[in-house]
């Protein structure tokens, strides 16, 4: 409980749903290219390694954007025109550090605490801002010509906003690493600026050498289908008995209900297909039958859990215990008002979610179910019984017990 830990916070679980679910496909695309271009500008001018370790790309609030700068660095912020916005390209100190000893003719790093830039930092710190933007605008130049130049410079974190704290930043953080030091160049823009671009990105993907809007997306969709499993259960009698039947339930009772002519083929708690049913090679199978072909009408039975309205988020009072009364439940009768869900199983199978999409009229679909094997009851999807089909009458026909699921349970553990 939360009183036993005075410092933990309060989760808001509802938080993501008031955030918009966006990313920048533009970004994903070219970031990684324009910050590699930056790492070798810095090369031709350090003459000393650097590398791009990674490159992070997010789309967060201004507010979170803002907080996660470093507390030294150098930022520039530039006009977006024609798009609508500024945009803020940050460099870190001890990346600025590095340069300048580069420039400056060191070969050994020297780490210490840094807590301002110098004079000299401010100013290679410019160049390498000028640089960077210069190389962004070249990149994005088949998309949109930019001209990114700095209308001024700012090394303290407070006088950087750039938007209202509710607008949502794409944020890029480069990662490099210099024989001098390390650092990042974290580039800050608005989302709403970039979205006509997006859209561009999204129609003419060709000018990025891409495959589609998200080729990554489809491919991973695609494989999925391919992979994951779809559990089916071929159901053949439905009904509701009340909850008094199963004190009186004995091996060789025949069940208050009817063997359909068809299965119906069920995923979880929904209706998929009716399917005509037989044998080959020893197994119970299924012939799959199109809507059109299937008898009766195909919707969910109107004892099944109807559609519930979105649910509010309510807070539950904290129950007192109360004294032992009188009995809750009174009167003789009161159990056969409570109504349990009978269901008679004809097997199962497993099957992807791509073959699941691809099943037509006339397929044959073979169970897990051996034939002569006794068929499987559930109760409210508990396993139940054991049962045969049997012929009542008028060529009808309906399921009798033959054991109880949990006597098989024990005759099995006593034989193992």
């Amino acid at each position: 409980m939360l009183e036993d830990y005075p410092d933990a916070e309060s989760l808001d679980l509802l938080d993501s749903m008031r955030a918009p679910q966006l990313r920048s496909v533009l970004m994903e695309t070219l970031s990684d290219r324009f910050m590699r271009q930056i790492a070798f500008s810095l090369f031709q001018k350090m003459r000393h390694s650097v590398q791009l370790l990674s490159c992070i790309n997010n789309v967060i609030s201004h507010e979170s954007a803002m907080s996660a700068l470093p507390e030294v660095m150098l930022a520039g912020i530039c006009e977006l025109a024609p798009l609508r916005g500024r945009m803020l390209l940050a460099i870190d100190g001890d990346l600025i550090g590095a340069v300048v000893d580069a420039m400056c003719g060191a070969n050994t790093a020297h780490p210490f605490e840094r807590y301002e830039l110098s004079a000299l930092e401010a100013r290679i710190g410019k160049q390498v801002i000028d640089l960077a933007l210069e190389t962004i605008a070249e990149t994005l130049h088949p998309l949109i010509q930019l001209d990114l130049k700095p209308i001024g410079y700012e090394n303290a974190t407070g006088m950087l906003a750039i938007a209202d704290g509710q607008d949502w930043m794409i944020a890029v953080t480069g990662i490099f690493e210099t024989a001098l030091g390390s650092g990042t160049i974290k580039l800050i823009a608005p989302y709403a600026g970039f979205e006509p671009l997006e859209l561009k990105v999204a129609s003419q993907s060709g000018l990025l050498g891409g495959r589609g809007a998200d080729a990554g997306w489809t491919v991973a969709i695609e494989t999925l289908a391919e992979t994951t499993p779809v559990d089916i259960r071929f159901e053949l009698a439905r009904a509701s008995v009340p909850l008094a039947l199963f004190t009186k339930l004995r091996p060789g009772d025949v069940l208050p209900f009817t063997v359909a002519p068809d299965a119906v083929a069920v995923s979880g708690e929904v209706d998929l297909f009716r399917a005509d049913y037989g044998q080959a090679d020893g197994h119970v199978c299924c012939r799959v039958k199109s809507e059109s072909q299937g008898d009766g009408d195909m919707t969910e039975p109107k004892d099944r859990a109807e559609k519930l309205a979105e649910p509010e988020r309510v807070e539950l009072e904290r129950i007192q215990p109360q004294p032992r009364g009188a009995p809750v439940i009174a009167g003789r009768n009161v159990l056969d008002r409570v109504q349990v869900a009978l269901t008679v199983e004809l097997g199962r199978t497993q099957i992807t979610v791509k073959d699941l999409r691809a099943l037509r009229h006339g397929q044959i679909v073979a169970l897990d179910q051996m034939v002569g094997e006794p068929l499987v009851i559930f109760a409210n999807g508990q396993k139940l019984a054991y049962g045969e089909v049997v012929a009542v009458a008028n060529d009808r026909y309906g399921v009798r017990v033959t054991g109880l699921a949990e006597d098989a349970a024990a005759e099995a553990g006593a034989v193992a």
